[in-house]
């Protein structure tokens, strides 16, 4: 908002349009002037005032219409228009706010009544512009935010004896809590996971963050997938089990030489072994989300990834994914795009799939695929 406030009176009588004029000026507002609704329109756009003084009856256009053709315009900025009327009880008050105005004045006009409802329209304009600044400030932040997630993000590695990996995590806003890992071990094989952090947004992030940094330094000195939970789950409780936020995860140790892989699971979905088109058996595994309890075993099973196979880590923002009538992608809908696609691999088609059942709508949850495969 300027200062000295910017301040259009918009009237076509003379008499009240220097009344008015005069009683403005002298609270040290900057006035300008327009002396018919179409003049009126045109001041509004070209000078975009503070605040509208807006009679109703006038010739060419009245204000009611000028009114609603200000608030209908995407491209103006939030203006704030009293409407004066001669009557108190005359319908074109109604007509006039369901126009969009905000407030109404009735003539004769009451020094002390104009001079409190401009100072209260002009309050509501300088909040209003305050919102705009800081909602602008926090977006520039998020997407830095987005940026910096990104960086969270490993560098896919090339696999020997015609092994793959592909990866993809999409917030649901501008950043969110779900992550993945590709970590090389010194023996040549690869500690994997997919994680889902309770929540979404930035408490969610800056907890991935925490967790993906934890991983990472666990997998240096923990052999044992489950060990390594073990670990990782007593510092996640000690870091938010306050703050009641928890996450789950299903991690793996590959070797992409003879295709062996250890699993275990904290809370999460269980990971998807395709072979043959299909889906297989996994192992049953027990395991509690990170960061609910201390002390916590995680049960640890080993299967052999033969050519041809895949195995699919996501989470719950691919089957919990929401169309435009709330219906949800399901386990059935994804197990049917397994069944009749043609792979290996599945993740993208999966991606692109969920992305079509969700047409336009935003996604409702974060969304984290990892899929292995062999040739």
């Amino acid at each position: 908002m300027r200062t000295p406030p910017l301040i259009l009176i918009v009237e076509d009588n003379p008499e009240s349009l220097d009344i008015l004029r005069a009683r403005l000026t002298a609270h040290n507002y900057e006035v300008i002037t327009a002396p018919d609704g179409e003049a009126g329109l045109t001041m509004a756009r070209e000078r975009q005032p503070d605040l509208i003084l807006l009679d109703i009856m006038m010739p060419k256009m009245d204000g009611i219409e000028v009114c609603r053709r200000i608030k209908g315009d995407p491209s103006l900025p939030f203006m704030p228009i009293i409407m004066v009327t001669a009557k108190a009880d005359s319908k074109d008050v109604v007509a006039g706010l369901e126009a969009g105005g905000d407030e109404y004045l009735t003539k004769p006009l009451d020094h002390a009544a104009l001079v409190a409802r401009v100072k209260s329209m002009l309050r509501i304009k300088a909040l209003h512009d305050t919102v705009l600044e800081q909602s602008a400030q926090l977006k520039v932040q998020l997407e830095t935010a987005t940026k910096i997630q990104s960086l969270f993000w490993p560098r896919i590695p090339e696999l020997k004896a015609g092994g793959h990996i592909w990866a993809i995590s999409v917030p649901a806003t501008y950043v969110g809590g779900d992550l993945y890992d590709v970590i090389p071990l010194a023996d040549d094989s690869l500690l994997v996971y997919v994680a889902d952090v309770s929540d979404k947004g930035v408490p969610a992030a800056l907890i991935m963050a925490a967790l993906s940094t934890k991983i990472r330094s666990e997998a240096q000195v923990q052999s044992e997938v489950g060990k390594l939970l073990e670990s990782v789950n007593n510092s996640m409780y000690s870091l938010t089990s306050e703050e009641g936020f928890f996450a789950t995860i299903a991690l793996a140790r590959y070797w992409p030489s003879s295709g062996k892989m250890q699993l275990a699971l904290g809370g999460h979905l269980p990971p998807l072994w395709i072979t043959d088109s299909d889906i297989g058996t996994l192992p049953q595994l027990q395991g509690m989300s990170l960061g609910i309890t201390p002390d916590v075993r995680y049960e640890t099973e080993e299967i052999s990834l033969s050519p041809g196979e895949s195995i699919l880590f996501f989470t719950d923002g691919v089957v919990e994914a929401e169309n435009e009538n709330k219906d949800l992608f399901g386990n059935d809908r994804l197990a049917d795009y397994i069944r009749n696609a043609k792979g290996p691999p599945w993740g993208k088609g999966i991606l692109d799939s969920v992305s079509k059942w969700r047409g336009d709508l935003s996604p409702n949850d974060d969304l984290t695929i990892l899929e292995i495969w062999r040739d």
